[in-house]
């Protein structure tokens, strides 16, 4: 009897969990995944129907190859609703992720609160979100908007390193139906109106985005290759060079022709375009990259740096700069909105970080962006600059100037320059055919002392030759000398 009972259960079970354990095992290695807490079962609130599994699936599995936990919320057993149970069920996971050293999933697909138990449920709530910090302390934590995220479990949502958000899903801490409906205007496209289109140009809330569960899948494996795996041999040539780096492209092509191939994963891609936050590999290791373009960056391009920085320091990934941008520009509602706020907080984030860092200057490396991005004075290990970059402070007010002084010292710094083996003598031989170029504009008509010293101060010699520079370079080359940059940084 007992076991025909015993029997009954796990079929009723087994047929209740099959769409969310078929998901799981669609998105981590074949075969792995080990079931936990099989037999928990709850009641609905007004204990009409049972809560098979408590309306959640816990266990572990491996993906690519590396141990995790992972528990999903399953929407069809009462709509994924959370119960005290349900986030106990979840904590247990959580604390076992905890415990054995290993990043945790998080699948999200939950209406809300069983709202009849309570003060208990709000309880829970608080021991979910409470349980995230824990866990932001411990392990990596990527999560899964697959449905619905609404409520507190939106709150738990925002908690997690990185978020995965489905075409189709739809999050909001406030009920989907309050926050946009119109009794004129029904049915509402919730979304159009809280789905990852409405947020991704808007904040860096949800950085990836996924069609089905095989495209989740491939986008898993290529972050957790870049968070998770250890240095093994690079598998696109480290002396690699391209032309295309000389030419004018965009912050992604630039990533593209400098990083190892197939190994770029681009965060937030639509949320502040000016500043390209991308996890890559550079022969073999794991980087985090933050290539700026356009003419300043945004508030927005603040938040978004700062946040990325933030989790590489997490995950003691090295940081390499693409820096190209004329610095900030706020408008005056912003400033007494606290725009200086946001640009102390991205210095602070990466003066504070314990990171290697590497930045370079490809194009504008002038005034904030400088500073903030590349400078040695916020902690940048090794600095490298092309020979056609600019770097220069912001509003340059200059008296007037002797610039054949200025042009012989750099000669000087010219020639000391040649003296070192690992010289790029191309870029030094550009950069010196630059200054003729300048000294040549110094005859003609119209042209300012001020202009003159502008252009002259500009050149990244300059910068050099007062130790802020490590080296001078041409684009083509960069990848070599950033592979090398490095392991010397890292001290491999």
């Amino acid at each position: 009897m007992e076991n025909n009972t015993l029997s009954a259960s796990a079929k009723a079970i087994d047929k209740a969990t099959k769409n969310v354990k078929s998901f799981i095992e669609s998105i981590v290695d074949a075969e792995s995944f080990v079931e936990t807490d099989v037999f928990l079962t709850g009641k609905s609130f007004d204990d009409a129907q049972e809560a098979l599994g408590e309306g959640v699936v816990t266990g572990y599995a491996t993906l690519g190859g590396n141990p995790v936990h992972i528990f999903a919320q399953n929407a069809d057993v009462l709509k994924g609703s959370l119960s005290e149970a349900h986030a106990n069920k979840i904590y247990k996971c959580m604390q076992r992720a905890i415990k054995a050293g290993t990043p945790l999933i998080s699948v999200i697909d939950s209406c809300g609160a069983r709202v009849g138990e309570g003060a208990s449920v709000m309880e829970g709530y608080a021991k979910l979100i409470a349980g995230g910090f824990e866990i932001a302390d411990e392990v990596p934590h990527i999560c899964i908007v697959k449905g619905v995220a609404v409520g507190m479990m939106a709150t738990f949502v925002a908690g997690a390193d990185f978020v995965f958000m489905s075409k189709d899903a739809v999050m909001s801490v406030n009920s989907p139906m309050y926050l946009v409906s119109d009794a004129k205007s029904f049915p509402v496209d919730y979304k159009a109106k809280l789905g990852y289109k409405a947020y991704e140009g808007n904040t860096d809330l949800a950085q990836f985005v996924f069609n089905d569960a095989k495209d989740l899948a491939k986008q898993l494996q290529k972050l957790t290759s870049v968070l998770l795996s250890d240095e093994g041999d690079a598998k696109d040539d480290p002396n690699r060079v391209n032309p295309n780096l000389e030419k004018k492209i965009s912050a992604k092509q630039r990533t593209e022709f400098i990083f190892d191939q197939k190994s770029i994963v681009e965060y937030c891609p639509e949320y502040a375009t000016e500043v390209v936050c991308s996890l890559a590999k550079l022969n073999g290791i794991s980087v985090g990259v933050i290539a700026t373009e356009g003419d300043y960056i945004s508030i927005e391009g603040l938040d978004k740096a700062n946040s990325f920085v933030e989790k590489l320091e997490a995950y003691n990934i090295p940081l390499v700069t693409l820096v190209d941008s004329l610095g900030v520009n706020s408008t005056l509602e912003q400033e007494v909105k606290g725009f200086a706020k946001r640009t102390n907080a991205l210095m602070k984030t990466i003066a504070t970080s314990t990171i290697a860092k590497i930045g370079v200057a490809v194009g504008n490396a002038v005034g904030y962006a400088y500073s903030a991005l590349m400078s040695k004075a916020v902690g940048f290990d090794y600095t490298l600059a092309t020979s056609n970059a600019v770097v220069a402070p912001v509003g340059m007010q200059v008296s007037k100037v002797i610039a054949t002084d200025q042009i012989k010292e750099l000669k000087k710094t010219a020639k000391e320059l040649e003296q070192k083996s690992d010289v790029d003598t191309d870029a030094l031989a550009k950069a010196m055919a630059y200054f003729q170029k300048v000294m040549d504009n110094i005859t003609i008509k119209g042209k300012s002392e001020e202009e003159v010293y502008a252009q002259m101060q500009s050149n990244p010699l300059v910068a050099a030759k007062d130790g802020y520079i490590d080296n001078v370079v041409e684009a083509t080359n960069l990848r070599p000398y950033l592979a090398s940059a490095l392991m010397m940084v890292l001290g491999i």
